[in-house]
């Protein structure tokens, strides 16, 4: 039975280092063949063959032959667009020996826990088990949550839900690990819980890379939301466009009757009367004359939107964007997503304050927010009315870093130097 143990032993070692691997090297590099089942053979053979090595139970020799194995498979079957076979060796390298290190550092977790417990006399079969099983636990754990995200670098972010479902995978585990242990005391032999140990580290591998892969579909998911809200917003604008042309029309199917009229007035030596009726025609004109107030398209849809509810609710604004680099705005940051594109904005009005946060108030639900949305997480708009004249209104939030980063944008581009200050 002792036999039996170790084989089962060794078995799941070789599988959890290969599914490790072979993980990084296919989320990392592309495949240089498209039939799957090569890779799949590949990781088999892999697992057979270091399993016979490990069977001689020789560390250094278990850590030469996953170190050659490792460099010829990403050598042979893994490329890149800017292809650099000895960079992707070195990074397979740099993985197969920080695995070594986590397994090491499993390994004396163990022996903490067994002197904490008093726990001593182990089977020596047992302790193995114990050896094997903690430290791929701690490996599982540690690759998942710093390996993975600094040696394969990735567009999704780890968000905080992430790391607590990992922190609680992990303290489950060791939790209900330490516990079995107990059943090893004395010298021993529990082959079912050595068994559910083994079963455990399964589970803890599973787990962690469903949370994983559910974290990148979430944020994949707010991605296309983003995106359909882009479109939402240039199909808004083009509808605007139109209604434009609409009006444009109209105008020049009557211009030859104003130029007319200018003419007239001219000819009867009325030229303050002209000059107001051509200030008029022009004032007609202006709104079909597009605005470009930056450099970036989806973020001047949404400004010249935004100025137009304002302007319909009787509200005298004047939008002005300084000098600032905004190449580091892509388009799809721009629709209003969970990460807001903040801005600060100087307001000139004559209306009341309570009258500003009232439109400020309309803008909002217009554009579609709820009175719920804080309370779920998903705030589309948040427009504050921060300062009036020499009154703050919301001390606390003049003092947050992305609005001193825009009051500082307005500083350096010379303008509002007395407000800002």
């Amino acid at each position: 039975m002792n036999t039996i143990l170790l084989v089962l032993c060794n078995a799941l070692s070789c599988f959890i280092i290969s599914t490790i691997l072979f993980q990084f090297m296919n989320g990392k590099y592309k495949k240089s063949s498209r039939n799957r089942y090569v890779y799949i053979v590949i990781e088999t053979t892999t697992v057979i063959f270091t399993f016979c090595i490990n069977m001689l139970n020789h560390s250094i020799l278990n850590l030469v032959v996953w170190g050659v194995l490792t460099g010829i498979i990403v050598y042979v079957l893994y490329y890149e667009d800017i292809d650099k076979p000895l960079r992707r060796i070195i990074e397979c390298e740099a993985l197969v020996f920080c695995m070594s290190v986590c397994e090491s550092l499993g390994v004396i977790l163990l022996q903490c826990i067994l002197q904490a417990a008093d726990i001593k006399n182990v089977n020596e079969t047992m302790l193995y088990c114990l050896e094997v099983t903690f430290s791929k636990v701690i490996l599982i754990f540690l690759y998942y949550t710093f390996i993975n995200r600094f040696v394969k670098k990735s567009d999704v972010p780890y968000s905080k839900t992430r790391y607590i479902m990992y922190g609680i995978i992990l303290l489950y585990s060791l939790i209900n690990m330490s516990v079995i242990v107990e059943n090893f005391k004395n010298g021993e032999e529990n082959y079912l819980c050595a068994v559910n140990m083994g079963c455990i580290v399964l589970a803890d591998l599973y787990l962690l890379y469903f949370v994983k892969m559910a974290d990148e579909k979430n944020y994949y998911e707010k991605q296309l939301i983003a995106l359909e809200q882009q479109a939402k917003v240039q199909y808004e604008y083009y509808l605007t466009q139109a209604k434009k042309y609409d009006q444009t029309i109209q105008i020049l199917h009557d211009v030859n009757k104003h130029i007319k009229a200018i003419e007239g007035l001219y000819g009867a030596e009325q030229e303050k009367t002209a000059g107001e009726y051509a200030t008029k025609i022009r004032e007609l004109l202006k709104p079909l004359i597009p605005v470009q107030y930056t450099e970036n398209p989806i973020l001047n849809i949404l400004l010249t939107d935004k100025e137009s509810v304002m302007r319909e609710k009787g509200i005298s604004v004047t939008i002005k964007v300084d000098n600032v680099n905004l190449n580091f705005i892509e388009p799809i940051d721009c629709p209003l997503s969970t990460t807001f594109l903040n801005r600060v904005a100087v307001l000139y009005s004559e209306e009341s304050p309570a009258r500003i946060k009232d439109v400020l108030k309309d803008i909002e639900c217009c554009i579609g927010r709820k009175p719920e949305d804080k309370s779920c997480g998903h705030v589309p708009i948040d427009i504050d009315l921060l300062q009036w004249n020499d009154q703050i209104l919301k001390a606390e939030d003049l003092t947050r870093e992305y609005v001193l980063d825009g009051i500082c944008s307005l500083l350096a581009a010379g303008e509002n130097d007395e407000w800002c200050q």
